[in-house]
């Protein structure tokens, strides 16, 4: 008898228990927290590094400007002010400074048959032009007998969460800002109105 009483006893206790375990929902929300908090934070580091681009990309905006604008104002360009003319810009990019940004300035000279080319060249941290080079821009620059100045820049963003976003470092701008000159003086074999860079020939005569 008293074994039998324990053996029910025994059961109702089980029961009981079981009971209290599916009533119990103190461990679901832990569990569901835990299952979705990667999901969580991929959203939060996601919108954090997007934030980062598109402050980037108005950086870089900001700076590809700067180049077009300092250029433009100069009448002869010596080795030190085009220096002194990428340090100025270059200053835009703070606080992003973990990557160099990279930036050209190109001198087009547009012929009386509407050819551009490039009179001089300068880079820092990216791609020089050829002398002579003829480049592609917008028809509504190409007139005839112009000069134009053509800026470019870009940078090497990394994401700082790699493995949310893979593939390394994406690369913001690179597309070109073109100014005219403001302060420029006639040259070449066809007197045009051009910013002179120091050492080098005023265009056309493209040799």
């Amino acid at each position: 008898m008293t074994r039998a009483c324990d053996n029910i006893s025994n059961r109702k206790a089980v029961r009981h228990l079981a009971q209290r375990f599916r009533r119990d929902a103190r461990g679901v929300a832990a569990v569901e927290f835990a299952m979705i908090l990667p999901a969580m934070l991929a959203i939060y580091f996601g919108i954090v590094e997007t934030g980062q681009g598109v402050m980037i990309d108005r950086k870089v905006t900001q700076l590809t400007r700067s180049l077009a604008d300092l250029t433009a104002q100069s009448t002869t360009i010596s080795d030190t002010e085009m220096s002194n003319i990428f340090d100025a810009a270059q200053t835009v990019m703070m606080p992003y400074t973990s990557a160099n940004p990279k930036m050209s300035v190109h001198h087009i000279v547009i012929d009386s048959a509407g050819v551009a080319k490039v009179c001089w060249s300068e880079q820092r941290n990216s791609t020089k032009y050829a002398r002579g080079t003829t480049v592609a821009i917008p028809a509504d620059l190409r007139l005839p007998n112009t000069s134009i100045v053509m800026a470019q820049a870009s940078y090497d963003f990394t994401p700082v969460v790699g493995w949310i976003i893979k593939g390394g470092a994406i690369t913001i701008g690179g597309d070109p800002i073109y100014m005219r000159p403001r302060l420029g003086k006639a040259g070449g074999t066809a007197s045009i109105e051009q910013i002179e860079r120091s050492g080098v020939s005023m265009c056309p005569g493209f040799s």
